[in-house]
């Protein structure tokens, strides 16, 4: 399947748009030739990117602001930092620990403001909890 733009009707230049079929076909090849790694770092962004717009924080401001999917959005990038450390190894999510820890303070300190206001907010992501399989283990007793 080529990137060409492809042509069609009387004249012989005119470009035409894709249709849907061979915008889903392209999108299926470049899925099947896309390393998960690559997949993973890009849903990665793209949920920092959405807790905070939904947070108010993006241009549209109070406008698209739900505090509840800026929570489900960060609740995400934990889940998938998790994912990506065990599978990929630490350096890869080094990038994205930063930012994690910069939208869960601002979803506490603009959770507290809403709920300051009167307003119903769900409670703060969780901060990560360490994986039981990586704690060092003690024997009983050994305190």
């Amino acid at each position: 399947m080529s990137d060409e733009p492809t042509t069609a009707g009387d004249d012989p230049g005119e470009e035409r748009m894709p249709t849907p079929e061979e915008v889903a076909a392209q999108f299926v090849h470049r899925l099947g030739r896309t390393p998960v790694r690559d997949i993973l770092m890009q849903t990665m962004a793209t949920m920092n990117d959405v807790a905070g717009i939904r947070m108010g924080l993006g241009p549209e401001g109070d406008e698209v602001k739900d505090m509840a999917q800026a929570r489900l959005a960060i609740e995400t990038i934990r889940a998938l930092l998790q994912l990506t450390e065990r599978e990929v190894g630490a350096a890869a999510v080094r990038p994205f620990t930063e930012p994690l820890a910069a939208l869960q303070m601002a979803y506490a300190q603009i959770a507290e403001a809403d709920r300051s206001a009167g307003q119903d907010v769900p409670p703060p992501p969780e901060p990560p909890q360490p994986d039981p399989a990586s704690r060092l283990w003690t024997p009983p007793g050994a305190r």
